[in-house]
């Protein structure tokens, strides 16, 4: 049975959470020390806050800071995916943070990766334990990460996936998905028999918008004989869609 996503807008903001995704105090505090130096992006849902039932939401992963901005102000409860070593220990945290992500992904020198790696590989724990986030492996354990995600879903809670190939860094425009979400998705209809809806999702940190898009359905685009790769070409495109209606309405205002 489909249940409704609870939202976070003006009527539901004063419910409580869903039990499993309850806060700490110390993820409250960074939540409101954040929101007092970053300005709350503009959200444009062409759903209008309707969306019912398990879901997938699929978006770019906007550098450094989209994961942490999406868990403040995305309308949305949900819980994400993420590198399977920012949940091992210290040495495997500090080693993907300072070659892979800040080196490798965005391209910081290598004195600010050192610097940043050190801090963050000490704080990272209690942001990702509170964000509930989802180890993903490259190998057999991905099965456990595709069954933890449907304990959430099951629960009526999303889940958030950031499926752009950063191996050479985040790009406004994505040029590849991998196909871990469309692997969900399957997983999700196989085992539960549900065309588990799939929302794509486009934050622009630099214009300050998150723009959430119509579903797409994953039983319809298999249906019609796409593959897994070109499921999740065509969810490349829905993302980097929104992003150009975020250019075109800003482009309109200027004028």
């Amino acid at each position: 049975m489909k249940r409704k996503i609870k939202t976070i807008d003006d009527k539901t903001k004063n419910k409580k959470r869903p039990e499993r995704l309850r806060l700490n105090w110390f993820f409250r505090f960074l939540r409101w020390f954040v929101k007092l130096f970053k300005r709350k992006p503009v959200i444009v849902d062409q759903n209008h806050g309707q969306i019912e039932g398990p879901a997938i939401f699929v978006s770019n992963h906007s550098g450094a800071a989209g994961p942490m901005d999406l868990s403040i102000y995305f309308p949305y409860y949900f819980v994400p995916w993420g590198a399977h070593e920012m949940r091992g220990n210290y040495k495997t945290r500090w080693k993907y943070l300072y070659y892979v992500f800040y080196q490798q992904k965005l391209k910081y020198k290598k004195f600010k990766s050192f610097f940043l790696a050190t801090v963050l590989a000490i704080i990272n724990p209690f942001l990702y334990k509170n964000m509930r986030l989802i180890p993903t492996y490259q190998d057999i354990r991905f099965t456990k990460s595709l069954r933890e995600s449907l304990s959430y879903l099951d629960d009526g809670i999303p889940i958030l996936v950031f499926p752009e190939d950063s191996s050479e860094g985040y790009d406004e425009i994505i040029v590849k998905f991998n196909e871990g979400v469309v692997v969900l998705a399957d997983y999700v209809d196989k085992h539960r028999d549900i065309d588990i809806p799939i929302y794509p999702v486009y934050y622009s940190k630099r214009k300050r918008v998150i723009e959430i898009g119509k579903k797409a359905s994953y039983r319809t685009l298999k249906d019609k004989g796409h593959t897994r790769a070109e499921i999740a070409d065509i969810l490349r495109r829905h993302v980097n869609k929104l992003y150009e209606n975020i250019k075109l309405r800003k482009l309109k205002v200027k004028r």
